[in-house]
C-alpha cells in the first residue's frame, strides 16, 4: 500500500515525495478498539455454546 503525502494530497511509493520533496512518514497503526475485541469474544463463546447444543441433540 502505497504512502500519502499529506502536503500535496496524492499517494507515494516511497519515503520521498517526487512532487514537492517532503519525507512521508508511515501513519501510526490504531489498534483495535475495546468494543470489536468483546464483541469477537462473546460471538466466539456463543458459536461455541451453539456447536455444543448441536453436538448434544445430534447424539440423543
Amino acid at each position: 500500500m502505497a504512502r500519502w503525502c499529506e502536503n500535496c494530497d496524492r499517494p507515494v511509493e516511497g519515503d520521498v515525495c517526487e512532487m514537492c520533496g517532503n519525507t512521508v512518514v508511515e501513519p501510526p497503526k490504531e489498534s483495535i478498539p475495546w468494543r470489536w475485541r468483546f464483541f469477537i469474544v462473546v460471538t466466539i463463546i456463543y458459536v461455541i455454546w451453539r456447536i455444543y447444543q448441536l453436538i448434544s441433540w445430534l447424539s440423543h
